[in-house]
């Protein structure tokens, strides 16, 4: 008796997938194809690239940044479902802000200007690298031209950045002595903001990409996306690091930087500041709670800082009266902890906040 033929095994193109194996491949796109694995971000994170390459980074991801709520509001703009839009919507305020001097492009902005940029200069985009244009401007006409499907799919990375998020601030601040944690607070928004988008985002694609076709092209649509973020440090490598050749009209270093101020004698007040030495603010400078944004703010001629529960707290004992020393002891007794540990805590925020001119002795 002759066998029969073995059945051919069907295209697994063609077989529709659960909603949970269609996540599962999604998130096998960003574990193969996301840009923590580039070279350039392991520079970046392992503290191999000098201030001028971080410079470069930071005015590069600057056009990446601002053109987000330029996509979104793309994206918005082909949504019928009005209860659809009053969710994408936030992604545009999360940028752009609810007020001047809020969102996140006005945080990229102060982490431009804490590596040395000059303000003008960043918002100019002169400079940008003519790959880091092109790529931006192509995820943008991306989410334009393509379905809804591919461009909700295509914001899908934000699955993947609470990772980087978190690689990149811990080992910027433990590599690079100008680096603050005030010059990285763009990220600390972001590592609820990109959860939040993407729970919605995957939830939309599960739900939508029905047939084999279409959960393809989400696949598609997530790996155009990596292959965007990708190509832009591709370029800063080139330029930067190696073989290190700058195209013509990008930024090359010492352009578009505030001059440094030169050395000047130390200043009464000024210095670092010690377990024995009482901290006060200086005249001009405030601890306030902003009713809009429901936080408080250290307010400073011209500059805003966000403060976060363990500043606001040793802030709010900085009276021109009570020592380090004494500060503690007040805080180890209201947290039932050791004043020494908390002690060391608080000397090094203070001295950050002394280098920026917020507080002296």
């Amino acid at each position: 008796m002759t066998a029969a033929f073995p059945t051919p095994a069907a295209d697994e193109t063609q077989r529709l997938l659960s909603p949970e194996d269609l996540e599962a491949a999604l998130r096998d796109i960003g574990a193969r194809r996301y840009h923590n694995l580039h070279p350039f971000h392991r520079l970046l994170h392992d503290g191999k690239l000098n201030k001028d390459q971080v410079r470069a980074w930071a005015l590069n991801r600057y056009y990446y940044q601002a053109m987000i709520p330029v996509k979104d509001a793309a994206v918005l703009a082909r949504m019928t479902d009005a209860a659809l839009r009053r969710v994408w919507r936030q992604r545009i305020v999360d940028h752009d802000g609810d007020h001047p001097g809020d969102g996140g492009i006005e945080r990229w902005l102060k982490l431009a200007e804490g590596v040395g940029f000059a303000r003008d200069y960043v918002l100019s985009t002169k400079g940008i690298l003519s790959a880091t244009r092109f790529s931006v401007d192509a995820y943008v006409h991306f989410v334009s031209e393509r379905s809804l499907l591919e461009a909700i799919a295509s914001s899908l990375t934000e699955m993947f950045s609470p990772t980087i998020i978190s690689e990149r601030v811990a080992g910027m601040l433990k590599n690079y002595d100008f680096i603050t944690r005030d010059t990285l607070a763009y990220f600390d928004k972001r590592l609820t903001q990109a959860p939040r988008d993407a729970d919605f985002a995957l939830d939309y694609v599960k739900q939508h990409a029905t047939t084999p076709a279409l959960q393809r092209q989400a696949m598609a649509a997530l790996t155009f996306k990596c292959n965007v973020l990708w190509t832009q440090l591709d370029a800063l490598y080139f330029a930067y690091v190696a073989p290190g050749m700058i195209p013509p009209d990008a930024w090359t270093p010492g352009t578009g930087l505030v001059p440094e101020a030169p050395a000047v004698a130390q200043a009464a007040g000024t210095g670092r500041i010690e377990a024995g030495h009482t901290p006060r603010l200086p005249r001009g400078v405030r601890l306030r709670f902003d009713e809009t944004r429901q936080k408080h703010v250290l307010l400073a001629p011209e500059r805003t800082f966000d403060l976060d529960d363990n500043a606001v707290a040793v802030l709010s004992l900085v009276d021109g009266q009570r020592t380090v020393a004494e500060i503690a002891v007040a805080l180890g007794q209201t947290y039932a902890a050791d004043p020494k540990v908390i002690e060391g805590d608080i000397l090094v925020m203070l001295n950050d906040l002394a280098t920026k001119r917020v507080l002296e002795r």
